[in-house]
């Protein structure tokens, strides 16, 4: 029974839902699994004690082999303390180890003095924290693959909505782009605002992407019969959990991160491809200004008395060049023009069909399996 409960569970993590696990837990089946990333962001964490610009190479290695003694003498004793081998892996990372990894990369800095570089390394651990645990929690590089593999069975219909769609998109953001009023705008944003400007577009299209989640999901999780999880869970490990032959499955509730991670799945394919959209124009503004926008109209736009220009390049009588408000121009309109990509989607029937009946039985799927897999755990499986 556990060999066949092991399958089934790395079935689930390989496609992008590991909260159909029963008994998911984050020190056993999280926090475990990204130990090695743990261990490099709690190195990286703690050099930066280091002082490149200012000490001398020699200076920098001693420190840097004092830094990792530090951690690793640590950990060694967050493992004793733990009643465990003092280098030893641990099958469970709970709160000791995740304090450890906050607090244990700010002693070398508190060591020289330097309690600014303290802070920043505790609040930059807190946030690779919580990136961490989202990313190995819901298994976003699994995800990831899966909706590249989804993408390219999509790309005829995709590439037609994009043909569709381009033209009239193009002539609307290219008036944007050479508009002055626009480099005013997002040219001179920078840091939080222009962050938060983006973020606008972001929130704006997640919205319309997560509305069509219940128009997908609705009546997959449902099953009138043993066969109809049968014949959905063929091709999977599922496949050879003995089932009734008769009635129907119990009603096996989803809870709320299972029903977050079964959205995920849906929406992750589809967000994928606006990205892929809005990158795409974005390269294209930035090749456009980069042709056309010399730096003397970027900084008459901008109404900036100097601009900063990453690289130039000179061409017969003219000087191209990439300047910093071109760039967030380019981001400026990309991440608009992907909100824009994100109503269309959401608007075409022929997608939004193709693409319910392309996601629809890979979700059915996933939930057969769940069903033969609960079955299973509930040892209700005699064979």
């Amino acid at each position: 029974m556990g060999a066949r409960n092991t399958e089934i569970e790395r079935w689930f993590i390989r496609r992008g839902v590991p909260h159909f696990i029963d008994d998911y837990a984050p020190t056993t089946d999280i926090w475990n699994r990204s130990l090695p990333m743990l261990g490099i962001a709690y190195v990286a964490g703690g050099l930066n004690a280091l002082n490149l610009r200012d000490w001398s190479w020699q200076r920098n290695v001693a420190t840097a082999v004092g830094v990792v003694a530090v951690l690793i003498a640590g950990w060694a004793v967050i493992n004793m303390a733990r009643h465990r081998r003092p280098f030893v892996v641990p099958e469970v990372v709970g709160t000791p180890e995740l304090a450890l990894f906050l607090i244990g990369p700010t002693i070398p800095s508190l060591v020289f003095g330097q309690a600014g570089d303290a802070f920043q390394t505790l609040i930059e651990g807190a946030a690779i924290l919580g990136v961490i645990f989202l990313a190995t929690s819901y298994a976003v590089l699994a995800l990831l693959a899966w909706a590249i593999r989804r993408s390219a069975a999509q790309l005829s219909t995709l590439a037609s909505l994009v043909v569709r769609a381009l033209p009239l998109l193009l002539l609307f953001t290219t008036f944007l782009f050479i508009n002055a009023e626009v480099w005013q705008v997002a040219g001179t944003l920078t840091g939080l605002p222009y962050v938060a400007t983006l973020s606008i577009f972001f929130v704006l299209g997640a919205v319309f992407v997560l509305s069509r989640v219940p128009g997908i999901m609705r009546g997959l999780a449902t099953f009138d019969s043993w066969d109809a999880v049968r014949t959905a869970a063929a091709g999977t490990p599922a496949e050879i959990v003995v089932l009734p032959e008769a009635g129907a499955p119990p009603p096996f509730a989803l809870s709320r991160r299972q029903k977050v991670n079964a959205a995920l799945v849906t929406v992750f394919s589809q967000s994928l491809q606006i990205t892929f959209v809005a990158l795409l124009l974005t390269l294209f503004f930035a090749l456009f200004g980069f042709l056309a926008i010399p730096v003397e109209t970027t900084e008459a736009w901008t109404g900036l008395d100097q601009v900063h220009v990453f690289a130039s390049l000179g061409v017969g009588s003219h000087t191209l060049v990439i300047t910093e408000p071109l760039l967030r121009v380019a981001g400026f309109l990309g991440a608009f023009t992907g909100m824009y990509f994100t109503v269309v989607l959401s608007t075409d029937s022929t997608y939004r069909d193709e693409f319910a009946e392309d996601v629809g039985p890979q979700i059915r799927q996933a939930l057969a399996v769940r069903v033969a897999y609960l079955h299973h755990r509930l040892g209700n499986d005699t064979a």
